[in-house]
């Protein structure tokens, strides 16, 4: 009767498809630690830490059906990021017509991140507003003071031999500048000083040039100038800058040229803008270039709330790392071994485990600094949470934001 009722509707110039489409996705490598499997192109936020193997989509009994398109899937690891494109055309009139993906994890690029190296971040109570200068071992121990003064000290950056550390001093109601100081909060100098705001500066990788944010020209933009604050120009239109490994590019967050945050690299010599996210109403900010050079760590809204992604250099691969809405990770920087990021983030826990909300819906409490492994966690999508950030900070009384990690 079926094969009538194709055969009749042939005969009529119609296409019946009785068949579907199948993707399955091998993963192989991953040195026996979870993966993540980013395959929300084909099935509905199928975004999820999971052991190398296949996957099927659609997997048995699903009613769900992959139409004829062109799907973005992406495997992340803590140091590896693969994506590829797949061309699917129209179901077959009977049977399963397969498409196969394969991804091979390097040997040695999806272990555990190192433990170790020192954090800078800034704090303050959440009583009263002061902002200084802290750091914290990666282990979560010595938590130490650099600075303690009237004014606020903010962004911190290590230089790249984590002798120094760039800030930005000041106060919102008077003037922000671009200060250094040695690793131990000594020996403070000031590089900028202009009426309007200088900040969140970032130095190049030969500790030569350092990029920052200025609002002097009445826009928002990225200037450069020397790491003694000589030589001061301006760059492009821009905020939040960091630079690639080699030195030659810069990614960055602007607002100007969408009238909303998208991220975009351009070169050292001001040539070669490029965008690389395409989210239109949707928030991407604070970019940050990994020691690997091959992939950028970023802060998305795209999702509802605020939630760590990872993509290739050139914006491919765009993979969401932490799902968990309203949790509101923001500021990411790489560790020194390109395995893990640390972040600002709000996820206090009550004793069975659950992120402690008021009632609206949002977690309670002040923003922490937290790490986790490259490939990020799942907490909305998973029942044992097998993996979890680790809360370096946990001070429910102080708001901890703007880390940066040295080696040692």
């Amino acid at each position: 009767m079926r094969r009538s009722l194709i055969h009749l509707a042939l005969m009529a110039g119609l296409t019946v498809a009785c068949g579907r489409n199948q993707v399955t996705v091998e993963i192989r490598g991953g040195d026996g630690n979870l993966v993540r499997l980013d395959a929300n192109e084909l099935q509905y936020k199928y975004d999820r830490l999971q052991p190398a193997g296949r996957t099927e989509f659609p997997s048995a009994g699903s009613e769900l059906k992959i139409k004829k398109g062109t799907y973005g899937v992406h495997v992340v690891a803590t140091g590896y990021l693969g994506t590829q494109k797949l061309a699917i055309g129209s179901p077959p009139l009977l049977g399963t017509r397969v498409y196969p993906l394969t991804f091979d994890i390097p040997a040695g690029k999806n272990g555990p991140y190192a433990a170790k190296g020192t954090i800078v971040y800034s704090a303050t109570p959440t009583s009263i507003r002061n902002w200084d200068l802290f750091t914290v071992q990666a282990d979560g121990t010595g938590r130490r003071q650099l600075t303690d003064t009237r004014e606020f000290e903010q962004h911190p950056k290590w230089s790249p031999d984590g002798t120094k550390i760039l800030f930005t001093q000041g106060d919102v109601m008077t003037n922000i500048d671009i200060w250094v100081m040695d690793a131990d909060g000594t020996n403070r100098r000031r590089l900028t000083e202009h009426p309007e705001r200088d900040q969140r500066a970032a130095w190049s990788p030969d500790g030569k040039q350092i990029a920052f944010t200025s609002q002097r020209d009445g826009t928002v933009d990225i200037w450069l100038m020397d790491a003694d604050g000589g030589n001061q120009r301006r760059l492009t239109y821009g905020r939040e800058p960091s630079w690639s490994p080699d030195g030659r590019k810069i990614v960055f967050t602007c607002a100007q040229y969408e009238g909303w945050d998208e991220i975009y690299t351009i070169d050292v010599d001001g040539q070669n803008l490029q965008r690389l996210t395409f989210d239109k109403g949707k928030f991407d900010m604070f970019p940050d270039w990994c020691p690997d050079g091959m992939r950028i760590v970023f802060d998305s809204e795209r999702f509802g709330g605020q939630e760590l992604m990872v993509m290739l250099a050139d914006g491919s691969g765009q993979a969401r790392i932490t799902v968990a809405e309203n949790t509101y990770e923001s500021e990411p920087a790489w560790s020194p071994d390109g395995l893990a990021v640390v972040y600002s983030g709000k996820m206090n826990l009550d004793a069975n485990g659950q992120i402690l909300k008021d009632s609206t819906g949002r977690p309670t409490g002040a923003p922490d600094i937290f790490v986790v492994g490259a490939s990020g966690f799942d907490w909305d999508n998973s029942s044992d949470k097998a993996i979890r950030p680790t809360n370096l900070t946990q001070t429910p009384d102080w708001e901890e934001v703007s880390p940066d990690w040295r080696a040692y």
